[in-house]
C-alpha cells in the first residue's frame, strides 16, 4: 500500500500560504508549482482545508487563501483529519479467510493495537502545530522566502 501524500500536501500548501508576502500570488498553479504537482490537487486541498476551517478566503472572488486562525492554533492532527477519510496508520486485511482459524479473528485482534496506535498517533500529532514547521522551515530553507 503506498503512503498518501495528501497530509504532506496540505502542510505544504498551509506553510507556504502562512509566509506568503501580501503581493506574493497564491493561485493554485503557484502552489502546485512548489509542491510539484497538479492546481487540481491544490485546489482539491485548499477547499478541504476551507472546511475544516483552517483556511479562509480573503478579497474579492475567488479571494486570497489565508490562515482561519494563528498558526500555533492549528495542529497537524487536525489537518490530518482534514484532508483524510481514515486516519489510521495501518489499514486491516478485509480479505482474510473466514474459514481459518487465524484468518477469522486475526482482524478483530489487530484492531484493538491498532487502535492504540491510532491514539497514540493523534495525541503526539495533537501537539505538533503548524507554528513549529513554519519555524522549522525557515531554520532549514536554503532560499529565502
Amino acid at each position: 500500500m503506498k503512503p498518501s501524500l495528501r497530509l504532506t500536501n496540505a502542510l505544504h500548501i498551509l506553510v507556504y500560504v502562512a509566509t506568503a508576502r501580501p503581493t506574493d500570488s497564491l493561485s493554485s498553479a503557484t502552489i502546485a508549482g512548489s509542491i510539484n504537482t497538479n492546481p487540481s490537487r491544490v485546489r482539491a486541498l485548499l477547499a478541504e482545508l476551507q472546511n475544516a476551517n483552517i483556511l479562509c478566503r480573503q478579497g474579492p472572488y475567488p479571494g486570497r487563501p489565508v490562515l482561519a486562525r494563528d498558526s500555533k492554533d492549528i495542529t497537524f492532527a487536525e489537518v490530518l483529519q482534514a484532508v483524510e477519510d481514515c486516519a489510521a496508520v495501518f489499514a486491516l486485511d478485509k480479505h482474510t479467510n473466514p474459514d481459518c482459524p487465524v484468518g477469522s479473528s486475526i482482524g478483530s485482534a489487530l484492531s484493538k493495537y491498532y487502535g492504540e496506535i491510532d491514539q497514540a498517533v493523534m495525541a503526539v500529532m495533537g501537539e505538533m502545530t503548524l507554528f513549529d514547521l513554519v519555524e522549522d522551515v525557515k531554520k532549514n530553507q536554503t532560499l529565502p522566502i
